[in-house]
């Protein structure tokens, strides 16, 4: 071998080695995140910030951009470049049990109007239409079922910092068959859910294709047109 192919060899390798590092390190992807995962595996390779326990669940935030990844886009983006904390950027939780340290549900909060609206329009792209939909002036909610996790996507338009309005957004998502997590995540804005999801799992349901829009047609039919069921509601 010569000497000049040597180096030319030697070359090509320092400029593909940082390459092959690079794509290793940028690979995590919430969208592609299988449940559970133990929160060890994550904590190895990002920086998290133990923040609280949650009735047997301890709850872990980042802030860093490698993890604000979602459908190889990302999500990363502050309202405020001179402070990056949570209290002004984008960010993501992990919800770990407490005895097992195995996750089972994230959050992913985009404060940035922008960010938040491109967000919107993929999971729109991502999973169509749904039959759980409310939307007012302020805040909408939207619920959807994919393979064996429930997403669900909260926006509100009501934000504002440094007397600047913004749009955020909020995305659930949560692994079937965790009920702690389940029922926690299920309240405020999803609690109609909550409710389908109990009347789904009375016995005439059982074996039956029962969805949402079954339920909210039920409630009309009982209740009229002034259900709060109807309230809002997106057909």
């Amino acid at each position: 071998m010569s000497k000049q192919i040597y180096i030319m060899k030697s070359i090509i390798i320092l400029i593909i080695f940082p390459l092959l590092i690079s794509c290793q390190t940028n690979s995590f992807d919430l969208d592609k995140l299988s449940f559970p995962v133990d929160i060890s595996v994550i904590e190895k390779k990002y920086e998290l910030d133990k923040n609280s326990d949650l009735s047997g669940v301890i709850v872990y935030n980042s802030t860093d951009s490698a993890l604000l990844q979602f459908s190889g886009l990302s999500f990363s983006g502050t309202l405020n470049k001179q402070d990056t904390s949570i209290l002004s950027t984008n960010y993501v939780s992990f919800y770990a049990n407490r005895t097992t340290n195995q996750v089972n549900a994230y959050r992913l909060e985009i404060r940035t109007t922008k960010k938040a609206e491109e967000f919107e329009k993929l999971l729109e792209k991502k999973f169509g239409k749904t039959d759980f939909y409310y939307r007012d002036q302020e805040f909408s909610y939207r619920v959807w079922n994919a393979g064996n996790k429930l997403y669900l996507l909260e926006t509100n338009n009501t934000g504002i910092y440094n007397n600047e309005k913004f749009k955020s957004c909020n995305l659930y998502v949560v692994a079937h068959g965790d009920q702690l997590l389940n029922d926690y995540f299920i309240s405020g804005g999803f609690q109609y859910y909550g409710d389908y999801l109990q009347e789904k799992n009375k016995p005439e349901h059982k074996g039956k294709k029962y969805t949402y829009r079954d339920f909210v047609d039920e409630r009309e039919k009982d209740d009229g047109a002034d259900s709060f069921y109807l309230k809002n509601y997106v057909k």
